[in-house]
């Protein structure tokens, strides 16, 4: 199959330019992998035209891989330099070499580059699917060539996933992950034989890098359909083996006004969650009419809370699908049955807090940053509270209690985010009870994002209070000063001598009283 030269030298596009670079230095260079497959479905382009990819969108890859001849480290060093580019030696011994940009307009290219080893074609068949093992061919003397060993072309025009051999999956676990990953993101059906032998060799998935886990992992959960995701994971048997505490939500029953189990509930959080996400990062709003009013008026701010980078590319608004995955895991290990007015019900006391122990534990075991392990705990443990911020009082105890993260991000949003998808997918009537649930939720989005500057400030500090109460360091300064801070917040408190005034008679009714005063 041929396909034309590029469409212009000379250009400032940055994936143009490194081609133009590696081409004019030596010939042929062999583009593989990933941005061919994706050229062919027009998901995204390589800059030259063809007659055979499928509406093309115009939009040039940002994540390339070349196979040349060697050596290859000293070249794309030089390449590098010429462009400015950030230049990485990824394995000495291989040949083998990273090269990154950031454009003018913060998007991120990355160009992966390695020496040939041998036969092309022995390359491309040792790779994991078909449809990855294309390969386009670019010199300077003609036009450039797809070359396709396996019937790689295909197998993308039937949105079709399929192993190139046996080997190809036993040879690397890691590639059974990567078939559901694929399969989601492009919408792919994994072929039978390819399905077979993922499931039979699902638990050698353990027997891959953590790392390499993650990665995968988070990819498939930032798809457009989360949900089927973790089905796939759970149909090819390796959901058990990657998130036990997910598949342990299957069967576990809940009372009214949830309609699924605590499994299917939580997967129906994540589409909601998703929905959330993509809006966040710019996308329509919310299919939900009342829910999209309530979030229109303070789309700025959320979405710029949201866009924060926790780690290298992971925001908190793709966080938020992760939250409904773990949200309800302490629910099996704390089900309980009780009576209420006469009828049986499920009960889960005390699940949020064992929730929050599983998260941390999967998101650390899974080597994700400190900071998100901390978020997704903070997250779990709190997702009940926002539904019952009815007051002032309520509303400030439940930003105060989740706090800012090391870089002043209020986790609190993270919460009330994760509380809106969670009540979208509990029950199916959208009446008086969820007008009521956005009322509380757009009160609390009000106290953040219209607190005067300086709302915070505290009307007394911890000295002023011990000189004049005649106090020491203690327990009972911080339980006063909670207290303070709490009344002011409700507005019950406005001037430093009606502080003062409170914190007297707080200690004058905890002298009056035995044992613990609950009010300090």
């Amino acid at each position: 199959m041929r396909i034309n030269p590029f469409s212009s030298l000379g250009t400032n596009n940055p994936t143009e330019q490194v081609l133009n670079a590696f081409v004019a230095a030596r010939t042929p260079v062999y583009i593989v992998g990933g941005a061919v497959r994706d050229h062919v479905l027009g998901i995204s382009a390589l800059p030259v035209t063809n007659d055979y990819s499928s509406q093309a969108t115009g939009v040039l890859t940002t994540d390339l891989d070349l196979i040349l001849a060697g050596p290859v480290l000293p070249l794309a060093r030089r390449v590098a330099d010429q462009l400015g580019w950030a230049f990485y030696p990824l394995d000495m011994e291989r040949d083998m070499a990273r090269l990154i940009c950031t454009g003018a307009d913060g998007q991120r290219l990355v160009c992966d580059v390695a020496a040939l080893r041998g036969p092309l074609h022995a390359d491309l068949l040792a790779r994991d699917f078909t449809a990855n093992a294309l390969a386009l061919e670019i010199s300077l003397d003609g036009p450039a060539q797809l070359i396709d060993v396996c019937g790689g072309s295909a197998d993308i025009e039937a949105r079709r996933l399929c192993r190139i051999t046996a080997d190809s999956l036993r040879s690397d676990p890691a590639r059974l992950l990567r078939a559901v990953r694929l399969g989601a993101q492009l919408g792919f059906t994994i072929e039978q034989e390819t399905r077979a032998q993922i499931k039979a060799n699902a638990a050698t998935i353990l027997d891959t890098s953590v790392e390499r886990v993650r990665d995968e992992l988070w990819k498939l959960l930032d798809t457009a359909c989360p949900r089927a995701g973790i089905e796939e994971l759970r149909t090819l048997g390796l959901l058990a083996p990657l998130l036990p505490e997910v598949e342990a939500m299957q069967g576990i029953d809940q009372s009214p006004p949830h309609h699924l189990d605590v499994y299917h509930h939580s997967l129906l959080v994540m589409d909601y969650a998703a929905e959330l996400r993509d809006w966040l990062r710019g996308g329509p709003g919310p299919a939900d009419a009342s829910l999209a009013q309530v979030l229109r008026l303070w789309t700025d701010p959320l979405r710029a809370h949201f866009t924060d980078q926790i780690a290298s590319g992971h925001d908190r608004a793709g966080w938020l699908v992760w939250h409904g995955l773990f949200h309800d895991t302490g629910k099996p290990g704390s089900r309980s049955l009780g009576r209420k007015d006469g009828v049986q019900r499920v009960r889960f006391f005390g699940h949020e807090g064992l929730s929050a122990t599983l998260a941390a534990q999967r998101v650390a075991a899974l080597h994700f940053s400190r900071r998100e392990v901390l978020l997704a705990q903070g997250v779990a443990k709190a997702h009940m509270r926002p539904r019952e911020a009815r007051s002032k009082r309520a509303t400030f105890r439940f930003f105060r209690d989740t706090g800012n993260d090391a870089t002043g991000h209020l986790t609190g949003l993270d919460v009330i985010l994760q509380a809106i998808a969670d009540r979208q997918a509990t029950g199916f009537e959208r009446g008086a009870p969820w007008h009521g649930f956005l009322q509380v939720m757009e009160n609390l989005l009000a106290y953040v994002f219209t607190r005067p500057a300086g709302h915070q400030m505290p009307l007394v500090d911890g000295h002023t209070l011990m000189n004049h109460l005649g106090l020491a360091p203690g327990p009972t300064v911080g339980r006063l000063l909670r207290t303070l801070a709490e009344a002011q917040a409700v507005g019950e408190l406005s001037t430093t001598q009606e502080a003062l005034a409170l914190a007297e008679k707080l200690m004058t009714c905890s002298s009056q009283t035995t044992g613990h005063d609950s009010s300090l």
